[in-house]
């Protein structure tokens, strides 16, 4: 292999390669048990507190008793039918015409550890309207004996009600509940109402007020056939989710203010509500607002591990080039401390982040390692102006490295320019190398055949 040294600085580079990528691996790995951590974090304080919470309802739900004819055979006279009379029992389920929220949304920031969690409070005052239609029975010539009607509604999470909703209809109020066992609906509240409140065109005007708490996120079920909410917190960063957008949004530092409006006819929440009754929560579509923090340094620290390949090689590749162009002699050993003061990176990059903004972070980080690369290779290279040039050069890698984590939209296309931009580079600083000359000899005995005598 003596006679052929750019082939063994090769296989050397890339056995170092192959070394640091296991490294990386290793800190890929941590981030994620990190990210775990926080999430076991996340929830024990939802445990203590309340969970993300899903408001659903009111519905109207109305028991009734059917009784129908039934022709039937008699028996030991066959072809001679006569009719009885049979019955069931079903509930019919009915929809607001109106439902409007208007709520706001305090938060407030909980540590677990160094796992800092954001919950919140909700104050919600709610008005709709119901028009109870008629029940119909199945059967064409079948009667229908109407039962005690009661309003359904619930959230997701029951710990978070700080107090008992408080809920009138007609201006007069009704004494909210768990509901039974037998419920049509797997709502879990639940508000017993007069019986001549199943009369047909009967309105009921319904008032409900809430006293919330939950943990990440909040949500509506857009059951009324007019839908409206209208939602203001202080937190800066909101993430509207869900099935359905708000027609109206404002965000700014001081927090936002948002409004939905859906009609029935733009969702096929009701008809999802009435085929999973059982199970709505997941299955009937609801929109909502996630609080989260813009800036994952779990997300962002990822990101970053997963583009570390990428930087150890390009430095590696500068290096060499300018192994065979400047007819330096850079040791295996000195490109595997280089490489592992960049592997570190990631890892300082990672811990730095749990305890301070993460631009904060990536700047410490990133200045550390640069400092040391610089100093360490104005010693390896004979010079503080080589040592400076390539500290350089890892400033500028650093720094793009850094628009494509905060620009995720960006990323694969400054990605693509990165990437052209170190191929040119290259292909214009060993433009005129001789490679057959190198591949045969080290580059000390190169520069004496170029320069003999």
């Amino acid at each position: 292999m003596n006679r052929f040294p750019l082939l063994s600085k090769l296989l050397a580079i890339g056995l170092l390669t192959a070394l640091l990528a296991t490294a990386l691996a290793t800190v890929s790995g941590l981030v994620d048990e990190r990210r775990q951590t926080r999430q076991a974090a996340v929830e024990q304080i939802a445990r203590a507190h309340a969970g993300e919470q899903t408001l659903s309802g009111p519905v109207l739900a109305i028991p009734y008793t059917e009784t129908y004819p039934v022709r039937v055979d008699t028996p030991g006279l066959p072809g001679q039918p006569h009719t009885e009379m049979k019955t069931r029992e079903a509930v019919a389920i009915q929809f607001p015409q109106t439902w409007a929220v208007d709520a706001s949304l305090d938060t407030e920031v909980r540590q677990r550890g160094i796992f800092p969690v954001t919950v919140y409070t909700s104050e919600q005052q709610a008005r709709g309207r119901f028009v109870v239609q008629p029940v119909r029975p199945r059967a064409s010539e079948g009667q229908v004996t109407l039962g005690q009607p009661r309003l359904l509604l619930g959230t997701s999470d029951l710990r978070g009600l700080r107090s008992a909703p408080r809920l009138r209809v007609n201006g007069q109020d009704l004494t909210v509940t768990p509901s039974p066992a037998d419920s049509p609906a797997a709502l879990p509240l639940t508000g017993l109402l007069p019986a001549a409140a199943a009369t047909p065109d009967t309105v009921l005007q319904v008032q409900l007020d809430l006293h919330l708490a939950g943990t990440g996120r909040i949500a509506w079920m857009p059951l009324a056939h007019e839908n409206t909410v209208h939602l203001r917190s202080p937190w800066p960063h909101p993430s509207f989710d869900g099935d359905l957008l708000p027609s109206q949004r404002q965000v700014g530092e001081g927090g936002f203010e948002a409004t939905w409006r859906i009609p029935s006819l733009s969702t096929r929440a009701q008809q999802q509500f009435l085929t999973h009754q059982r199970e709505p929560a997941g299955a009937v579509e609801a929109f909502g607002v996630s609080l989260s923090d813009p800036v994952d340094p779990y997300r962002l620290a990822d990101r970053a591990t997963k583009y570390g390949l990428l930087f150890v090689l390009l430095t590696f590749a500068a290096f060499f080039v300018l192994e065979m162009v400047k007819r330096w002699r850079i040791h295996p050993m000195q490109y595997l401390m280089v490489g592992s003061a960049m592997v570190l990176f990631f890892l300082l990059l990672l811990s730095l982040s749990e305890h301070m903004p993460f631009a904060l972070a990536y700047l410490a980080a990133s200045g550390a390692c640069i400092t040391l690369l610089g100093h360490y290779l104005r010693h390896v290279l004979g010079g503080w102006h080589a040592g400076l040039g390539l500290a350089g050069m890892l400033v500028a890698l650093y720094g793009v490295l850094y628009g494509i984590l905060v620009s995720e939209d960006n990323a694969l296309m400054m990605g693509s320019l990165l990437l052209f931009g170190v191929l040119a580079a290259i292909m214009v600083a060993t433009r005129r190398l001789d490679w057959y000359s190198v591949m045969g000899t080290d580059a000390r005995h190169a520069a004496t055949a170029h320069h003999p005598g």
